[in-house]
């Protein structure tokens, strides 16, 4: 089966020149898969050459780091020499080989990076989930990383990518610029809505700069932050609509700053009792059934106020969700993460007729293990959730589980 049974998902999309198979994006997550020197390792490679051999029409990378000073972890990639532009470039071939197109996600962690000595931010704001103090970043600095975002998106042209993607949400550094409560400088890069937003401007147009007119830059935006006094939703539309004007080819609505309940991937979406039951969830058969698709309303507030290509991520659990969030117009791609983690060939199967909700039961454990194990799913066999458990009690995941 394929597009011809009708489902839009399964119909070729666009992004700026380059066109996709189907409507299906791998999200960008963290793959924990590059050694030592930023560059991906055949692990890496062979992660995304089995989504695009898994039928998905457009992989995003996890976030890649544009500067040394914003590496999340220590296995958190880069762009920096011909040597990752070499390597890079071999993902790249392996995903077109599949008859995939992959977009590298680029980013700065900002003050939730764990690398630096001297955690730079827009402001002298405690991060209080991750216990980070860091100090506020002078001039010259704010200037070298916008820079660094223009060098890191022309590397990723010669590598031969399809287009660039970056992570302006989760509490990294874009989103902490965009922020009331983490931007407090009283220059022109803080202040009001407007110097707030001229970091992510700036980016941007550095970026534009480098890659030329009609290379695809997509913007994954934090709309609103999920912490009192934060972004709000209105604002963070306003963003959207400048990145819009400016020619932005497509946009990723998500969380800006978030609680330790990591808005961006709620747990447990979209799964019923009887699911909870068959996978072993006995503390979620009688709880109460959590939605799935969280972000659909903002993402339809979005797709009103740009002309750009929309994307909707978060929690879509359900084949004819997604279908849905096409069908109907609130986006022209859906992006999933947690899902392909636990099946890369969904894609494959949603051909062939697969139809209801995916095996994925967002119970995150994958991300207890970001940063410190490769990426995979901890469910899929009683062996691999006694590993977990072992990892949990001996205090090996990552911070702050």
């Amino acid at each position: 089966m394929t597009a011809d049974d009708g489902l839009r998902l399964l119909t070729p999309g666009q992004i700026g020149r380059v066109q996709t198979r189907n409507r299906f994006i791998r999200s960008a997550t963290y793959e924990t898969l590059a050694d030592e020197r930023g560059l991906p390792t055949a692990g890496y490679l062979e992660l995304h050459r089995r989504l695009a051999a898994g039928g998905v029409g457009l992989n995003f990378t996890g976030f890649v780091s544009v500067h040394p000073s914003g590496k999340y972890t220590p296995s958190m990639p880069n762009f920096e020499t011909d040597e990752h532009v070499e390597a890079f470039a071999r993902v790249a071939d392996a995903v077109h080989a599949e008859g995939g197109k992959m977009f590298v996600e680029i980013a700065h962690a900002g003050s939730q990076a764990k690398v630096a000595e001297n955690i730079v931010a827009p402001s002298a704001v405690p991060n209080p989930a991750f216990g980070h103090n860091p100090r506020a970043a002078e001039e010259e600095e704010v200037v070298e990383l916008v820079d660094a975002f223009g060098r890191t998106a022309g590397l990723v042209k010669e590598a031969g990518f399809d287009g660039v993607h970056v992570h302006a949400g989760h509490g990294y550094l874009v989103s902490e610029f965009l922020s009331p409560i983490t931007n407090l400088r009283e220059d022109r890069w803080g202040g009001s809505p407007e110097n707030r937003l001229r970091f992510t401007l700036e980016v941007y147009r550095a970026m534009r700069a480098a890659v030329g007119p009609d290379f695809p830059i997509g913007w994954k935006l934090g709309l609103q932050d999920f912490v009192e006094g934060g972004l709000e939703l209105e604002e963070g539309l306003a963003a959207a609509e400048a990145l819009d004007r400016e020619g932005v080819d497509a946009l990723e609505g998500t969380a800006g700053l978030m609680s330790r309940k990591a808005e961006s991937a709620l747990q447990y979406a979209g799964v019923t009792r009887r699911r909870a039951l068959s996978d072993k969830l006995l503390h979620r058969v009688f709880a109460e059934e959590q939605p799935e698709a969280y972000f659909v309303p903002s993402t339809r507030r979005l797709r009103e106020r740009v002309g750009c290509t929309v994307i909707c991520v978060g929690g879509l659990r359900r084949i004819e969700t997604m279908e849905a969030v096409i069908e109907e117009g609130t986006a022209d791609f859906v992006s999933l993460a947690r899902p392909l983690i636990r099946e890369p060939e969904l894609v494959r199967d949603v051909e062939h007729g697969r139809r209801g909700i995916v095996a994925c039961t967002s119970c995150n454990i994958c991300l207890m293990h970001d940063g410190v194990h490769p990426l995979q799913c901890w469910r899929t066999s009683n062996r691999k959730l006694f590993e977990h458990a072992w990892y949990r009690v001996t205090g090996k995941l990552s911070d702050g589980y």
